[in-house]
């Protein structure tokens, strides 16, 4: 039998009936036998195919039919072309849509050096190709146009670019990839200058910034440099007063023989303007932040209303009541022009009440907190007026009342001078006319499904019963297409209707909703991985086919892709967004970030510091300066994972120190889950008794129970040793072996400060557990405890109330014969304070117990003491800080006082104010001083000034460990040498530090 066949060419206009030109009827009437797509995988799922097809293995064939098929297919959007093959099949008629997928935007990527700027996300946005928009193949010299265009803008003058498609043969989508070679970056040269410009060239030139200064060479050019080079001369120009200065960068001309950019600038420097308050006077920094003209940069007649308005209120906040402000300009006279404001005060008044009168259904202290105006007060000398914040006052307490359904109320005020009699006193009083309450009677919601409608009631605040406001109506719209949104509806709508009740003060209130069409998830697809897991990605996916397409879930996993780590940039789209398929893809499209991240710093530290040493004449050092040297180096996306490797250096004369640390995070399928294992080596010398030495390993895992609260799960194995003693090794034996420990912590940090790099308002808690045990390791058995309360109140005009508490005890257990409680803890294991962060009556590490020497023992033998600090098995510290501004935003000072030891133990702790002897150390030091902050983008830098008021006195000793190795208390006071005898020292009563952040 000879095979027939007829093709079907359309082509879909919007507006238009697809028309079609067939061969004949001779398929008409006869049965569909089979409908096939070619190619089989289509942009249309299964179900929206089954939607729009017209025919059905059966049925009797339809050119008609097949028409409005191929019209519907092209208008979901998924189609840039269709054509349709019948043939005779049997008794029957196969059908054949051949089918061409429009073709949408992919993954777009920069390739090539870039020298930033422009950075490689500018590029891209200057392409104008979006993730997820249908892709035009006459887009592509237009992106190259723009993005040459952008090199250009940045001295890129001989840039190359080249833009190149690939066809994902699986999916609809187009990578688009950018390939540049920007080549060397033009530099600025000598500008040239047209107009009257009233100032010397030299300033015009620096005030472009175009030319490095002192060295003048001339910068590489930029967009933002080229553009700011204009801005920066008119701000020269203002700071002269020449506030009508025009600055115009008139043309720009690359010279390619030298690589080199020549701007032209046209100048109208225009007269001086000056700026006059007239019949009252008023400082002129006060002036320039009250008239936007010096702002702004010129002097229109609205810069000036503004300016009137300003400084009128300020007048009025000032007590001046009845001021009134007016302006004018003079004519320009000797290169000058004035602008008077002339302000007539009045007599200054003190507001001194605020009273509020009508109110029944809000309290007057509800209402106070939406009122601007202050009575006098300590804060408002004069109260706080102004004629504009009353009005204000008005609308804010009436918008109040409509929001709980008064729709008639309506809110006047008074001002009653001379208030109780007494001159030059005013009062305000608030007249409220509440008016009835309106409420919804009747109320309905049409368009959701009973189960929807279950759902959603609850939660409006709109109902039969309720009081009727717009704001809530308003609210329960957000709610209601929120909840639409989320379960697929995209095109949901919401309007409402209102309708007097019957019933006097009565609404009647329909919701009404329009669901439109439901959408659903096809897939996922994330493109741009090439060193990252694809399972990574997956496990961070919320979204499974079949899950109601919600934009929400869709940025919601965009934002659990970002945080990941891994990715410097995270796109999302909804593929072919506006079609009207029913299964659409939502595509991810990813930029990994660079995997190595190095870090450099530099610090330092001034204070009563200093390294241990064979002079045992200062056992309290002496003020020293410690510069410290960070390096950081961090390795990301680690075998594909959001694996984390991090190297830890810090160098400095006092500690050495170097940590590794691995981290994995989401820990048995949690985010808020992470576990890190760690190998630390620390060489510190910042106690001036020893040098110690920490090899450390320990494991980590932490659980995030909260935004504010973690708790960390802790084992550490570590080998603990003392070298440099400064009490010689014979008198502390035990203490100077080394020592393994093997402890498990637990760590609580609860943190709900508003900024812990400089904390204004919250709170902080830190509680840290831990026992080492010889079950675990440990040579030594002692239990830790370490706890931390902080908290910050904001006072009024920006001060800041803040307090620190400190609490800490060591107790040991299972001694060894040979030990005492106190010798039974290692020297690094001991708690050790004193210094910027602590206790600022103390040098760094000096506070607590001190070496006081060994009285003769059954083999005669005794010691010297030397004054030396040895740590302690308690602690207790207490800071409390009065933080102010004191010039300008960003100095600050500070009152503080702190109080507090480091103690033998936790039976000898003890704050008591005086000390009992010269070898009591258990008592609690006072000090109290002042400091200055001065904030920089990495935090405050700080310097404090402290007085200890009762400083420990202690008996040390003037010689050399030689010589103290020589002394014996037991021979003849003839015999001992003239070192051998100990000396009265105490601590110096004033402290001083310098470093970086808040103290606390």
């Amino acid at each position: 039998m000879s095979v027939h066949r007829c093709f079907l060419f359309l082509f879909a206009i919007k507006g238009l009936q697809a028309q079609s030109v067939l061969a004949g009827d001779r398929f008409e009437g006869k049965n569909v036998a089979s409908i096939r797509y070619d190619p089989p995988s289509q942009p249309l799922s299964t179900a929206d195919l089954n939607r729009v097809q017209q025919l059905s293995v059966g049925s009797p064939y339809s050119g008609a039919a097949v028409g409005e098929t191929i019209d519907r297919m092209f208008q979901t959007g998924a189609y840039s072309d269709i054509r349709v093959d019948a043939e005779l099949s049997g008794a029957g008629v196969a059908v054949t849509y051949l089918t061409t997928a429009k073709q949408f935007v992919g993954h777009v990527a920069v390739k090539g050096k870039v020298a930033k700027p422009p950075n490689e996300s500018t590029l891209m946005g200057s392409s104008g190709f979006s993730l997820g928009d249908a892709f035009d193949e006459a887009a592509m010299p237009e992106a190259d146009k723009k993005i040459k265009e952008l090199f250009l803008k940045n001295g890129f003058y001989d840039a190359s670019v080249r833009v190149e498609k690939e066809l994902d043969p699986n999916s609809q989508l187009v990578s688009i990839t950018i390939h540049v070679d920007p080549g060397k970056r033009a530099r600025f040269e000598m500008p040239e200058v047209h107009g009257e410009a009233k100032l010397p060239e030299a300033t015009i030139v620096r005030a472009t910034g175009w030319r490095v200064i002192l060295i003048h060479r001339w910068k590489h050019v930029t967009e933002n440099l080229m553009d700011g080079g204009a801005t920066g001369v008119k701000k020269r120009y203002q700071k002269k007063d020449r506030l009508a200065a025009t600055v115009d960068l008139e043309k720009v001309e690359h010279d390619a023989s030298t690589n080199r950019v020549k701007a032209t600038l046209a100048i109208d420097a225009g007269p001086k303007i000056e700026v006059k308050a007239v019949e009252a006077k008023i400082r002129k920094g006060r002036l320039k932040r009250y008239v936007p003209v010096y702002e702004e940069g010129g002097t229109d007649n609205d810069l000036l209303v503004e300016g009137a308005r300003n400084l009128r209120d300020y007048f009025e906040n000032s007590g001046y009541p009845d001021v009134d402000v007016t302006f004018r300009k003079t004519a320009v006279e000797n290169d000058t022009q004035t602008i008077e404001f002339i302000i007539a005060r009045g007599t200054r008044k003190k507001l001194v009440q605020v009273a509020i009168e009508g109110n029944q259904f809000f309290k007057s202290s509800d209402l106070r907190e939406r009122i601007f105006l202050t009575p006098a007060s300590l804060r408002f000398w004069r109260g706080r007026y102004s004629e504009d914040f009353r009005k204000r006052d008005e609308e804010a307490i009436a918008s109040l009342y409509r929001t709980n359904g008064f729709r008639d109320v309506a809110v006047t005020s008074t001002v009653e001078e001379n208030y109780k009699g007494k001159e030059n006193r005013i009062a305000v009083t608030y007249q409220i006319k509440e008016g009835a309450m309106w409420m919804v009677g009747t109320f309905h919601i049409e368009g959701l499904d009973p189960e929807e409608q279950k759902q959603l009631l609850p939660q409006l605040a709109s109902g039969a019963g309720e009081p009727y406001a717009f704001l809530d109506v308003d609210a329960d719209r957000n709610l209601v297409l929120r909840t639409l949104y989320r379960m697929g509806y995209p095109n949901a709508t919401f309007k409402y209707d209102v309708r007097t009740s019957g019933e006097p003060h009565h609404v009647d209130l329909t919701y009404e909703v329009v669901k439109a069409r439901q959408e659903f998830v096809r897939g996922v697809r994330v493109l741009g991985l090439t060193r990252t897991r694809l399972s990574l990605v997956e496990k961070t996916i919320a979204l499974q086919p079949g899950d109601p397409l919600s934009q929400i879930a869709v940025n919601t996993t965009q934002q659990k892709l970002d945080d990941l780590g891994v990715f410097a940039r995270v796109d999302s789209a909804i593929l072919d967004q506006d079609g009207e398929a029913r299964d659409k893809y939502v595509i991810y499209d990813v930029e990994e970030a660079h995997r190595w991240t190095m870090r450099v710093g530099v610090g330092a530290e001034i204070a009563q510091i200093g390294p241990s040493s064979t002079d045992l004449a200062a056992p309290a050092g002496g003020t020293g300066f410690s510069p410290r040297f960070l390096l950081n180096l961090s390795r990301i996306d680690f075998l594909g994972l959001d694996h984390t490797i991090n190297f830890d250096g810090r160098i400095s004369n006092l500690e050495q120190r170097a940590a590794i640390t691995y981290t994995v995070p989401d820990v048995f399928k949690s985010r808020k889950r992470k576990l890190t294992f760690t190998t630390l080596y620390d060489h510190a010398s910042d106690v001036r008794t020893f040098t110690s030495k920490r090899e450390e390993v320990s494991v980590q895992l932490s659980q995030k129970l909260s935004k504010p609260t973690t708790i960390f799960f802790q084992y550490a194995y570590r080998r603990v040793s003392v070298a440099n003693v400064a009490i010689p090794d014979l008198l502390v034996p035990q203490l100077a072996q080394p020592v393994r420990i093997g402890i498990f912590s637990v760590n609580l940090v609860q943190d709900r400060r508003d900024n812990p790099a400089d904390a204004h308002h919250g709170i902080y808690n830190s509680i840290d557990a831990g026992v080492a045990s010889n079950i675990l390791g440990s040579q030594r058995n002692f239990g830790r405890v370490l706890g931390r309360n902080a908290t910050y109140h904001q006072l009024p005009n920006k001060w800041v109330i803040a307090r620190q508490t400190t609490f800490g005890v060591i107790q040991p257990f299972k001694l060894p014969a040979d030990l005492s409680v106190t010798d039974a803890i290692p020297l690094p294991e001991r708690f050790f304070g004193g210094g910027n962060l602590t206790m600022r009556g103390f040098g760094e590490n000096q506070a607590g117990p001190r070496d006081i020497g060994m009285a003769a023992g059954a083999d005669g033998t005794a010691t010297q003491p030397t004054g030396f600090p040895l740590g302690g098995n308690a602690l207790f510290f207490n800071s409390t800080e009065l933080r102010f501004p004191l010039l300008g935003e960003n100095i600050g000072g500070v009152f503080f006082h702190d109080m507090g030891n480091i103690y033998s133990s936790i039976g000898a702790m003890s704050l008591r104010f005086t000390q009992k002897n010269d070898q009591d150390f258990n008592y609690a030091v006072q000090a109290v001083g002042f400091g200055l902050r001065y904030k920089t983008p990495i935090g405050p830098i700080r310097a404090d000034f402290a007085y200890s008021i009762n400083p420990p006195r202690f008996v040390g000793f003037s010689g050399t460990i030689d010589q103290l190795l020589t002394c014996n208390p037991q021979l003849p006071a003839s015999e001992l040498a003239s070192y051998c005898t100990g000396v009265q020292q105490r601590l110096s009563h004033f402290q001083f530090f310098f470093s970086i952040g808040q103290t606390f």
